[in-house]
């Protein structure tokens, strides 16, 4: 497995909100996680770091080997949501900080096998055989409109309240929280992104840069993609790649 990451506060925000982290947890599991703050200049970085840490520290903490699909999902689902609970608990605590929470997508993998869970518009796509899909589907405003046919996808990138999220981690004490899993990684990538990159480079503009450029530079490729269409909002990448 081959990790790589990268954050960029991108060219119109004054704080980088965003927070990622990989690493390996065993032999043969690696995680990957983003985090996209929100709650203020203050606040969504606190509610990120807060998430990015308890998340890590609850994977770190639980994980042991030989593991059952059930347990996998167990573990990750708990760690998410001490991760939400953490940063309720710092909310309430401080006036400046409430309202404050976080979008999370973490990706664990064994073997061939990718454990998600997801909260927010931060998304996870998967790159197989030059095809790229996007494995989560958004928490958001639009995405609800285009589930009901009052919104065209194509006319989500253009819509006013496509900033909009339905549901973060650390808003309230109990978080509804998305799990998949998927089978036959071999050969493939997962790429976790926050929506700073994909609110500015569509998903064929990112399959583009999967297809020509080397793993190691992908991450900063994508990164200066966005920034050239504007750099609205905080970018923040993670790309696993099975050999």
């Amino acid at each position: 497995m081959l990790l790589f990451g990268k954050t960029d506060i991108g060219r119109v925000r004054s704080t980088n909100q965003d927070v990622y982290e990989f690493r390996k947890l065993d032999e043969d599991v690696w995680f990957g996680l983003v985090c996209d703050g929100m709650g203020g200049e203050n606040g969504g970085q606190v509610a990120s770091s807060i998430a990015c840490e308890t998340i890590y520290r609850m994977l770190s903490q639980n994980y042991r080997s030989g593991l059952s699909d059930e347990e996998y999902k167990n573990m990750i689902i708990a760690a998410v949501s001490e991760g939400n609970v953490a940063v309720y608990d710092k909310s309430i605590g401080n006036d400046q900080y409430m309202g404050m929470g976080t979008t999370v997508v973490l990706a664990v993998v064994i073997g061939d096998k990718a454990y998600i869970a997801h909260v927010g518009d931060s998304r996870v796509y998967l790159w197989k055989e030059e095809e790229l899909y996007q494995v989560t589907k958004d928490h958001s405003i639009v995405q609800t409109l285009i589930d009901r046919g009052e919104l065209m996808p194509e006319d989500a990138a253009h819509h006013p309240q496509k900033n909009m999220i339905t549901r973060a981690v650390g808003v309230s004490r109990f978080v509804d929280i998305d799990f998949i899993e998927i089978t036959n990684l071999e050969a493939s990538g997962l790429l976790l992104c926050s929506d700073g990159l994909t609110n500015v480079c569509s998903d064929e503009e990112i399959k583009e840069v999967l297809l020509h450029t080397p793993p190691e530079e992908v991450c900063e490729v994508l990164t200066n993609k966005a920034n050239e269409g504007g750099g609205f909002d905080n970018i923040t990448i993670v790309y696993m790649k099975k050999d």
